[in-house]
């Protein structure tokens, strides 16, 4: 390989990544990713998978920043929400489920399915992508697609 190629190669490996408007390395933590992954996928399992609302304090910050105009920032926002949420009955075969967590440094994406039948007999299925950003142990922001 030429050596303005490396060296161009070389540069671009060092240069600052900016995502969600958080500067990270290009080079990524895999100890940090590895540890933030756990968290976001021991969150969603134990709090909405489970439904263990009462466990969200361990995971998330108090300052929690949420982008989903649908549940208010903050964690007594988030748990107030979810708290009335899971009252609220659900079709006996409902079922979320986590299906896959990425992620590099503190931003961490996971894909997750919810299955249920409808009123009118139907298999419905829902798929979606949940983003988090991870700041000292804890879960600090959330981002959806829900609206």
């Amino acid at each position: 390989m030429p050596t303005i190629e490396l060296k161009r190669i070389a540069a671009a490996s060092f240069m600052a990544v900016t995502c969600c408007g958080v500067a990270t390395s290009a080079f990524s933590d895999e100890a940090s990713t590895k540890r933030n992954k756990a968290l976001v996928r021991d969150f969603y399992t134990t709090v909405l998978v489970e439904r263990n609302i009462d466990a969200a304090p361990r995971f998330l910050r108090a300052d929690y920043i949420q982008h989903n105009p649908n549940v208010p920032t903050g964690l007594t926002g988030f748990m107030d929400t979810f708290r009335a949420r899971f009252a609220q009955a659900v079709p006996p075969d409902y079922k979320r489920e986590l299906l896959n967590v990425i992620g590099e440094d503190d931003m961490i994406v996971i894909y997750v399915r919810q299955e249920w039948t409808g009123r009118d007999g139907k298999h419905r299925q829902a798929l979606g992508f949940d983003m988090f950003r991870v700041q000292d142990g804890k879960i600090a922001e959330h981002w959806d697609a829900d609206d």
